[in-house]
């Protein structure tokens, strides 16, 4: 039997093609062939000349629609989708015929794959050239030129299966693709060619360091050279060039390249690098890299690139790739999106349990964008809860080689990226690993391939006696149980911050074109066509956008402001995935609700910071308005001697403001100053912002905070009363109101109660007003899950794991009379962070009311979707009901003033359209107030 050289990592679809390059693509159309009963092989299907059906490649054949419409498991959140254009998993055929070039004949012929999942079978003209499984990361090739036909067709068949599937973990996490997802190219080389080219740019001596690897496996025993150059790419300024004799084996060489223009963030400058292999005047192989002059190191709690600190401001990724299904390999296409993540501030992606293309590294070099790839060298996740499924097989004796050698190669492959320079083991093991010895082999063998890459043994732990130049978990104990920062001289990035979701858009539905199919939309119509609520949905995505938005501000600066020595944030995430919209924007790297200057304001290398958390957002008139103000300043260069202006406006009107000078101290959360401001005496509820600004010179960075000012003293109708006495509710702050007696309810225009009886009923239809202080018996509670105290408000549900009943997503708010002058703005902003952080929703569809518009309605996770709501407002008889979850607190003043404004529109002649209430409803009314 014939064995047929592998070699592996090869470069396919390189992003600079050297003049002396022989490669042909075998891209395009190419005949397909499911296999459902796995019988090809049997029945011979490598040696048939033609399948029936038309394929491309690159790509995925469930994204091209072969198969069929049953749904699948996404293995994250378990919710049945059909994920994408069709649903197999399963064995598939491939045959393509191609012709070898004629000034080929005499020289070595490879056919590469840039990538295959799972796994692959490959056979050239019926002879079984070999196979590739349980490495979806690893591009491959075979030598051919002992089963090419020089002189007619050859014909390629390649069957793709199930085998090995677990090794890619994240490329299925929005279901189960397969296929040849990168190209498929010839090479031809003479007899000797590079088997590794290897080039390590050293910033502080001025120089490449480069290694190659000869393979002569014709040793003809002719003497061999290899002529490097090297020059910035896009400048005119010559190579730099050397030639150096060598032999097949090892070789190293050294290539000065004075006062190099070095790559970062901010300046991802690179160069290109040419080397050519000549024997006797001929060439035998040539290539050409990019690589970029970049040094990252770390000092103290820092990181370093280039020897400046930077805040590494990053962002999660889970293989979304909507246009395609598989990992894109469109330049184009990433260029568009990875220059919005720049322009959003970020400088960090990572990959969550996978590694990216090498085409998405070639953008990332050319934006300036740090890459952290990640296989699971030390296994499965460790938490087995219900969001830590196991994936990566673990790394024990029948596993760990196979492990290991694509962790390796990978490494190979990209050993030239300036982007791919960070390398993670596992995901959210905790404080230790069950293989140490595992991970620090496979940290050394690590530097050993490219001596400039950070290795981390996972994210999301801290264990200082294992591998990491690096920690990335939690920063405080104001933010979890392990107040890492304090405990470690390690640089420390805060671990997944934060899940925060939006509903589905329905209204992009048509960006969904290619691959993916809108699941999580068709997922979110299904559920609210059982509840009547489907209109909902184009307002319940523009209203959870804003709310996630003001969420993820909070939070990202709380985080940044109370861990002053925080190297950098890795927020999860920039961009939506389908089934959890957590990005700032969508999936397709388009703007949500924030565009980017809006968001640069949190996540901008400076960022002034306030004091101000999600419970002080409204104040009262004569307070004092009191607020800290802090800057993190990792700007470049950074600022000096900067001033801090502030102001407060109400509408038009400025109510204070002020200049602070500080003694400034960059690359850390520094204290600037106070902010001190009386509130004038309001008629009303008003609007206000607090508008801030570092100058300097000409450069000038913003951030500013919505407020709300309201009136001090708020009355409450006299034609009011309580009924009954309050035991479980608010209510029992209310102070200032007469208690109604059954008997003498007739002589109050409306009343507040936390009981409905009889009385009440018959008080209503005959035109009373009722407020109704819901508690426990109407409510849907819920756990707030993933999350501290320190974080309750919309989001408990976090990144729409299940369970799908608990947590919600936001909320929409009617323009009601009841309302008054309050400045909502359509959604609950943080002004309502304390009449809801703590309050659980009333649960609408038991008193039949899906079909009706609540005054403030709970948007409920998309994959339950029931009507669910905090003010809802029913006719009965001549009267009404209002039905109010909130926690309306006198001793709040945003619940003192809604109170009011409640009450007044109940005892006003003022009417609003609403829905009449069912006997069945006052049933459960009455039920559900019973509860002792």
């Amino acid at each position: 039997m014939m064995k047929f050289y592998k070699r592996t990592p090869v470069t396919v679809n390189p992003v600079l093609v050297h003049p002396a390059e022989r490669r042909v693509a075998l891209n395009g159309s190419w005949q397909f062939r499911l296999d459902p009963a796995d019988k090809g092989l049997s029945e011979g299907w490598q040696n048939l000349g033609q399948f029936t059906d038309k394929i491309e490649v690159p790509g995925t054949w469930q994204g091209q629609g072969f198969g069929g419409d049953d749904v699948e498991l996404p293995w994250n959140n378990g919710l049945p989708a059909r994920t994408l254009r069709a649903t197999y998993t399963g064995t598939a055929w491939y045959s393509k015929r191609f012709k070898i070039p004629d000034e080929w004949q005499r020289l070595r012929v490879w056919l590469n794959f840039g990538g295959v999942h799972p796994s692959a079978d490959v056979w050239l003209n019926g002879i079984k050239l070999g196979e590739h499984h349980g490495a979806p990361f690893v591009p491959f090739g075979f030598e051919i030129t002992d089963a090419f036909s020089a002189d007619a067709d050859n014909l390629l068949i390649v069957r793709v299966h199930e085998k090995g599937r677990e090794m890619g973990l994240a490329y299925n996490y929005q279901g189960n693709w397969s296929g040849l997802y990168r190209g498929v190219e010839l090479t031809a080389t003479g007899p000797s060619f590079l088997e590794e080219f290897w080039v390590h740019p050293d910033v502080d001596q001025e120089r490449l360091a480069i290694k190659a690897r000869i393979a002569d496996l014709d040793s003809s025993g002719e003497s061999l050279t290899l002529r490097i150059s090297a020059q910035p790419v896009g400048q005119a300024s010559p190579a730099v060039t050397t030639e150096v004799p060598v032999t097949s084996g090892r070789t190293e060489l050294s290539l000065s390249v004075r006062s190099p223009e070095l790559w970062s963030p901010d300046a991802p400058n690179l160069y290109r690098v040419d080397a050519v292999l000549a024997q006797g005047g001929q060439v035998l192989d040539s290539l050409t890299e990019r690589i970029g002059f970049v040094k990252l190191t770390t000092e103290g709690k820092h990181f370093l690139i280039n020897n400046e600190p930077y805040f590494i401001r990053g962002t999660g990724d889970f293989v979304s790739s909507p246009e395609t299904g598989a990992p894109d390999t469109d330049r184009d296409r990433w260029r568009k999106k990875l220059s919005t993540l720049r322009e959003y501030g970020y400088n960090q992606v990572r990959c969550q349990s996978f590694v990216y293309t090498p085409e998405y590294l070639d953008v990332a070099d050319e934006v300036g964008l740090l890459v952290q790839s990640e296989m699971g060298m030390l296994g499965g996740w460790g938490q087995q809860t219900i969001w830590h499924v196991q994936q990566w097989p673990q790394p024990t004796p029948n596993n760990r080689e196979a492990l290991k050698w694509q962790w390796d190669q990978v490494v190979k492959r990209d050993v030239n990226h300036p982007s791919a320079i960070i390398y993670c083991m596992s995901n959210e093991l905790g404080a230790n690993t069950l293989y140490p010895r595992i991970a620090w082999q496979c940290y050394r063998d690590t530097k050993a391939i490219k001596p400039s890459a950070f290795v981390i043994w996972t994210d999301g732990g801290w264990n200082e006696d294992l591998p990491g130049e690096f920690v990335n978990a939690e920063a405080s104990d104001a933010l979890s149980r392990s107040g890492v920062d304090n405990r470690t001289k390690k640089p420390l990035v805060q671990h997944e911050f934060r899940w925060w979701v939006s509903y589905p858009d329905v209204r992009i539905i048509h960006k969904y074109s290619g691959a993916m199919r809108p699941f999580a939309a068709e997922i979110a119509f299904e559920a609210a066509a059982r509840h009547s609520l489907s209109h909902v949905l184009p307002q319940a995505a523009a209203m959870s956008q804003r709310l996630q938005w003001v969420e993820a501000k909070g939070k990202m600066e709380a985080c940044r402001r109370d861990s002053p020595r925080l190297a950098g944030i890795s927020h999860f995430q920039a961009m939506d995935l389908n089934m959890s919209p957590q990005g700032i924007f969508d999936e397709f790297y388009e703007r949500k609700y924030a565009d980017s200057s809006l968001w640069l304001e949190t996540n901008g290398d400076t960022v002034i910071l306030s004091s101000l958390g999600f419970d002080d957002r409204v104040l009262s008139a004569g307070d004092t308005f009191h607020c800290g103000l802090s800057v993190s300043d990792f700007s470049h260069p950074a600022f000096q001697r900067p001033v801090l202006e502030w102001k407060l406006i109400a509408d038009d009107e400025v109510l204070g403001s002020g200049q602070i000078t500080y003694p400034h101290q960059p690359y850390e959360a520094c204290p600037a100053g106070h902010v001190e401001v009386i509130i004038p005496d309001i008629a009303g509820a008003r609007a206000a912002k607090l508008q801030t600004a570092l100058r300097e010179g000409q450069r000038v960075v913003t951030n500013h905070w919505d407020l709300w000012l309201l009136p001090k003293e708020i009355q409450l109708p006299a034609s009011l009363s309580i009924y009954g006495k309050p035991e479980h509710t608010w209510l029992k702050s209310v102070t200032s109101l007469p208690v109604a007696e059954p008997a003498e309810i007739e002589k109050a225009r409306a009343v507040l109660t936390e009981r409905i009886d009889d009385t009440l009923v018959e008080f209503a239809r005959k035109g009373g007003r009722v407020i109704l202080a819901a508690s426990e018996g109407l409510l849907r509670p819920f756990f707030h899950r993933r999350m501290t105290e320190k974080e309750r408000y919309f989001f408990g549900f976090t990144a729409n794991d299940p369970p799908f009943e608990h947590g919600h997503t936001g909320t929409i708010i009617t323009d009601h009379p009841m309302l008054g002058d309050l400045p909502q703005e359509g959604f609950a902003d943080l002004q309502f962070f304390r009449l809801i952080g703590d309050s659980a929703p009333l649960d609408l569809e038991p008193l039949g009311l899906n079909s009706g518009e609540p005054v403030i309605r709970v948007m409920h996770s998309y994959p339950a979707c029931r009507p669910l709501g905090y003010l809802v407002e029913c006719s009965l008889g001549q009267g009404s009901f209002i039905l109010c979850a909130l926690k309306l607190d006198q001793s709040l003043p945003e619940g003192r003033y809604l109170l009011a404004q409640i009450c007044s529109y109940a005892v006003s002649d003022a009417s609003q359209p609403m829905l009449e209430l069912s006997d069945d409803a006052i049933t459960s009314l009455i039920a559900g107030t019973k509860i002792p």
